[in-house]
């Protein structure tokens, strides 16, 4: 095993913060739906719901992707905890655990660029 294989790289907290961000977005979009089903006689409420659904299509596929590169790259979330101040993940990579905390005021603005990074791909 190459000293590299072992040592975690950038690419490997992307998957891992991606992994976390995802269930938490498609959570969003669940609550987000909902909540539109009070206008449902509005006009623009189907289009709306057809776009929202497009979304989570997205976020299904890409978190299948990057489900399959952490099972490649030996990458395990280990235990996520959410709280008022933010997202605390242990996970373990390549035998060696390893702990994030984003601040609620990252993980929004991360749920953000995401999403509109998702919105770019669908047009």
């Amino acid at each position: 095993m190459s000293v590299h294989s072992i040592i975690e790289t950038e690419e490997d907290l992307q998957i891992i913060k991606k992994h976390t961000l995802l269930p938490i977005l498609l959570d969003m979009l669940a609550r987000d739906i909902n909540e539109l089903k009070m206008h449902r006689n509005k006009i623009i409420y189907n289009h709306i719901l057809f776009y929202l659904n497009e979304i989570e299509r997205s976020i299904y596929l890409e978190w299948q992707s990057i489900k399959k590169k952490m099972k490649e790259r030996n990458i395990k979330a280990l235990n996520t905890e959410m709280n008022a101040r933010g997202v605390h993940v242990e996970y373990k990579v390549r035998g060696y655990i390893h702990h994030f905390t984003m601040l609620r005021s990252l993980v929004k603005a991360e749920l953000m660029t995401m999403l509109m990074n998702m919105r770019r791909r669908l047009e």
